[in-house]
């Protein structure tokens, strides 16, 4: 049986394609024909009095080839409109966002309703036969039904193409690229791969000499596979490291790229171990497609958005507006995770023994992922520098630990002496800088207890590193 995550993973692809749901359409077509005929044949009476539900064998064999044949062709001029609207995504905002355009409920689920009504009223069609010289089989019930679902999907086709014209809108495409951003924010911070040892805050539990010693010494686990690590399954590598009593130490983390051959894990064994057995468990834990997803990858959705933003600024566009919507929605994820809980790197079983050392998102990471680029291609902009620096006063307002107030201060005065550099007018630039005083102002207290914690610590380090010197041992 496949692993909780595997199947979710799975699922998760599954999702975000264009074939599934019409697939599931059809079936149910055929599961729904197959029950109508059944209901029909089991009842066996004359629906004179219902006039409404009467039929011919004629008429029946008319009006169920007529739907299955309008069926099909509505589903293939929906797949067209579906495909120039890709075209037209994909051009002007670039291949990332395509990823949540296929993964739209609402067109897989106009596309399967118009497969399964024509398949539907195809399994009909097939049984609607003369059975002898007075004798027809006429499904009555089942006839009414087709034309209920004909009617319905003409329904769905007009809300599909309302929805074709929303959905095509830089706005709405902003809107679907954050959502799945939101979501995947809520799954991995913070993220729970293995148990905090009883008694022992795993945040502050640092790597003793001879674990780091024991790292070393161990062996490296090469990949097996080439691709983008989509997801890593924490507690099945949790549960390897306690059956063959390991450390594992995990250098890559989901969306990286990993090349065959390439180490994606290092192994202290404290045991006896079969190495091949356990390099293959390892790999066996690793997800590795040829494109990132947002499942365990929170840089995912944050490079989507960048990159939008940052097409919607390019010369050949030239559409700032987009840019900056792209900006109004990180800024609100990056105020959401300054609230949240970085996970911390170091994972322990139940009885407080290391068992893995992960490369963990951190907030500085997704600051860096999210602004970099666009702050980089934004300061030809007087609007959209000003709409960055406001992008910052929200996320400080959310701040709630103080080590990422520099982040955000690094970021502002990054964007303001790029302005600086720019020829634009000098009333705009003193917008810019009273912003970035004002957002100087505001993080001082938080930077000083920042600086304050680091001179606290300072002289428990010298006074270690003196230790050190003075008995000759160097901790990795």
């Amino acid at each position: 049986m496949l692993p909780l995550k595997k199947l979710l993973n799975y699922w998760n692809r599954l999702q975000h394609s264009l074939w599934f749901v019409p697939v599931l359409c059809t079936l149910g077509g055929v599961t729904v024909a197959i029950t109508m005929l059944w209901i029909d044949h089991s009842l066996k009476r004359s629906w004179e009095d219902f006039f409404w539900l009467e039929t011919t064998t004629n008429g029946a064999q008319t009006v169920l080839s007529t739907i299955a044949g309008g069926m099909i062709t509505v589903a293939g001029v929906v797949l067209s409109m579906e495909m120039v609207t890709l075209s037209i995504t994909s051009s002007q905002f670039g291949s990332r966002v395509l990823r949540s355009r296929l993964g739209d409920r609402t067109t897989q689920w106009t596309i399967g309703a118009f497969m399964g009504t024509a398949v539907y009223s195809l399994v009909v069609l097939k049984m609607v036969r003369k059975l002898g010289e007075d004798n027809f089989f006429i499904p009555h019930l089942s006839v009414m039904a087709a034309i209920l679902f004909a009617l319905g999907s003409l329904m769905i086709l007009l809300y599909f193409i309302h929805h074709v014209a929303m959905i095509a809108q830089a706005p709405e495409i902003v809107a679907s690229l954050a959502s799945d951003l939101r979501h995947s924010m809520e799954r991995i911070f913070p993220d729970k791969i293995g148990d905090p040892p009883p008694q022992v805050n795993s945040h502050k539990r640092e790597v003793t000499e001879e674990e780091w010693n024991a790292l070393k010494e161990g062996v490296a686990i090469a990949s097996t596979r080439e691709g983008y690590i989509q997801g890593i399954e924490g507690d099945d590598l949790i549960a390897l490291a306690i059956k063959h009593n390991l450390i594992i130490q995990l250098p890559k983390r989901p969306g990286d790229f990993l090349s065959r051959g390439e180490t994606l894990a290092r192994v202290a064994a404290l045991d006896q171990i079969d190495e091949t057995k356990v390099a293959s468990a390892i790999n066996d834990t690793f997800f590795i497609g040829n494109n990132r997803t947002p499942w365990q990858d929170v840089n995912c959705s944050v490079h989507e958005l960048s990159q939008m933003g940052v097409r919607a600024l390019s010369p050949g566009i030239n559409d700032p507006y987009t840019a900056v919507n792209c900006i109004d929605r990180l800024s609100s994820a990056l105020a959401q995770l300054a609230q949240r809980k970085m996970p911390a790197a170091n994972r322990f079983d139940p009885d407080g023994n290391l068992r893995l050392i992960v490369d963990c998102q951190t907030f500085t990471s997704v600051m860096h992922a999210a602004f970099d680029q666009m702050r980089s291609y934004s300061v030809g902009s007087v609007a959209v520098s000003q709409r960055l620096m406001e992008g910052y006063q929200r996320i400080a307002n959310a701040i709630t630990h103080e080590e990422h107030a520099e982040d955000v201060l690094h970021q502002a005065r990054l964007t303001m002496e790029g302005a600086l550099e720019q020829p634009h007018h000098p009333a705009d630039l003193k917008v810019i800088q009273e912003q970035y005083e004002r957002l100087a102002k505001q993080l001082e207290p938080l930077l000083e207890k920042v600086k304050q914690a680091q001179a606290d610590q300072a002289p428990v380090d010298e006074e270690s590193d003196e230790e050190g010197e003075a008995s000759g041992e160097v901790i990795g």
